[in-house]
């Protein structure tokens, strides 16, 4: 009886790979040049995203194998400029794939959803509609302007302070407490105040929840099987990758409370401005407040924080760029604005250089392929498929950007190369593309002007301590950028 069993189930396993063995040879996606086992597996990709080599990973296989690339069974990227457009086309039907569920303070893959897990277009765009008004920059200027200028004053004292005590400061830290502070004053109505205690996200109760929460994510989406059968074993169970989602929605509850207040209120955060704005009350439930604010901090704290990291170090590995930028930031008088910030030629091009190179988010964006198939640079892509652009190989296009591995924020200057092509302007997608581009840019933009303003006004002559290398800085993500020591250290 037990021979008979064993042969039953290795018949089966012989029979399950001779099928997908026979199904990989018919595959119209077989024209397609990738490795050979893109086939049968797309785990490479995932292991490479476990290592947190992700965009690294893909931008490889676009430089073995060209624009476009078969990296699994049903997946497909795709670099190509033309390509690019079609696939993020503004009311195009590439709709996001299901991979967006599994990132948000919700319980890995479950809804509800927020606005970056939305894949349904119509409630993406009704979200969108009710939020966008308080994200505007005419918005964020009028209401929380001065709260962000404040923050950045807050955090470069404390990195002043800390030099002067220490020798040196490490600014990923205080621009990841700056951050923090500003997302939680918009969302919940009150900071969460890192600032005032130096307190950095390896600190901070929060974003251990939100590391937890993301590797959970990470695990439920790659390996869907084994997640389950850990969620159902007892003690294992218990563990808190299991649980930290709980803990984030609960911490949502100030939100939905501070949603009640008045819209001019100490309190008030952006939902009670958009209730202000609506005449339901209920346009956003109490389970909608929660995770939209929960997905605003964890899209709105490493991004910024990360991104003006990256932009000091690059700029302070040119000496001859920090004095220009100094002596330009400097000619400002007293109490300038983000709207004369934005005029500044070489802050601005210092600051989309940045996202160019060192965009936070540079990774996948997945579509499906709509019913009727698409024909993408010459191959027909059956419907169903899972096609992915990246802005990090997208900013590294030779064709688009010259010498595009070089910093140069020349190009970006009045006249430079930038300014004037169409595939630059396209391609350049440090905030994602299309309808589905990040609400949050125009925040996220303020932040990093004032950051970088006043760092550079405040902080003359900074410059990079001897642990701060290329190699401590090379560029480590799972799904945001990070540098590989974690740290920035400089000398004020």
């Amino acid at each position: 009886m037990k021979t008979d069993l064993l042969s039953i189930i290795l018949a089966v396993g012989i029979a399950s790979v001779l099928v997908k063995t026979f199904l990989a040879s018919r595959s119209p996606l077989n024209r397609i040049p990738g490795p050979w086992y893109a086939r049968f597996t797309d785990l490479p990709g995932a292991m490479a995203s476990m290592s947190r080599q992700q965009v690294q990973y893909y931008h490889k296989l676009h430089q073995q194998y060209g624009p476009y690339v078969r990296v699994g069974p049903r997946n497909v990227f795709v670099s190509d400029i033309d390509s690019f457009r079609i696939i993020h086309k503004i009311g195009g039907n590439f709709l996001k794939a299901d991979y967006y569920h599994y990132f948000g303070p919700t319980e890995a893959g479950e809804p509800p959803y927020g606005l970056f897990q939305m894949t349904d277009p119509k409630d993406h765009a009704q979200r969108r509609k009710l939020l966008g008004r308080g994200f505007t920059a005419t918005s964020l200027r009028a209401e929380w302007e001065d709260m962000v200028r404040q923050k950045v004053v807050d955090a470069i004292v404390g990195m002043k302070t800390e030099a002067a005590s220490k020798g040196v400061v490490d600014i990923r830290r205080w621009w990841m407490c700056m951050a923090s502070d500003v997302v939680s004053k918009v969302m919940f109505g009150k900071s969460f105040d890192a600032l005032k205690e130096g307190k950095d996200s390896q600190e901070d109760p929060w974003f251990e929840l939100v590391q937890i929460t993301n590797r959970s994510s990470f695990l439920a989406m790659q390996f869907p099987l084994l997640y389950n059968i850990m969620r159902y074993v007892p003690i294992i169970n218990r563990a808190s990758m299991f649980h930290a989602h709980e803990a984030m929605m609960s911490k949502g509850d100030a939100a939905v409370q501070n949603s009640k207040a008045a819209a001019d209120g100490d309190n008030a955060n952006i939902f009670a401005k958009v209730r202000q704005q609506t005449e339901n009350d209920d346009s956003l439930t109490k389970l909608d407040i929660q995770v939209e604010a929960g997905s605003f901090m964890i899209a709105g704290t490493d991004t910024t924080s990360n991104t003006l990291t990256y932009l000091v170090w690059a700029v302070l590995s040119r000496p001859d760029l920090q004095s220009a930028l100094e002596d330009e930031v400097s000619a400002l008088g007293e109490g300038f604005t983000d709207s004369q910030l934005e005029k500044l030629p070489l802050l601005h091009a210092v600051i989309e250089e940045t996202l160019r190179l060192y965009g936070a988010a540079p990774t996948p964006l997945p579509r499906i392929v709509p019913p009727g198939g698409a024909r993408l640079g010459g191959y027909d892509i059956p419907a169903g498929t899972e096609v992915a652009t990246q802005s990090f190989t997208m900013h590294r296009d030779p064709k688009i950007f010259d010498d595009p591995e070089r910093y140069d924020v020349e190009r970006w200057l009045p006249g430079g190369s930038c300014t004037i092509s169409p595939a630059a302007k396209a391609a350049f997608t440090p905030f994602g593309a299309g309808s589905r581009v990040c609400i949050g840019q125009h925040l996220a933009y303020m932040e990093l002007r004032f950051g970088a303003a006043l760092f550079f006004r405040e902080c003359r002559g900074a410059k990079l301590d001897a642990s701060t290398t290329p190699e401590s800085m090379e560029m480590r993500n799972l799904v945001l950028i990070e540098p590989k020591g974690k740290v920035c250290n400089i000398v004020l």
